[in-house]
């Protein structure tokens, strides 16, 4: 039981960070930032996000 909600936890912080990558398209769409800066971002969230998952649930 302990493990499913480490998992489920750990799924749920990667989707967030997933989708302040989206944010940062969307920003990016609207002219809101730059295109330089919100794609930077945009694929760094993507990037981080499985290892960021992958940490929280070894640990």
């Amino acid at each position: 039981m302990e493990t499913q909600d480490k998992i489920r936890q750990a799924n749920s912080i990667a989707h967030l960070i997933r989708l302040i990558g989206v944010l940062f398209f969307i920003a990016m769409a609207f002219q809101i930032m730059t295109w330089k800066y919100a794609m930077f971002g945009g694929v760094a969230c993507f990037i981080i996000a499985p290892f960021v998952r992958r940490l929280m649930v070894n640990q």
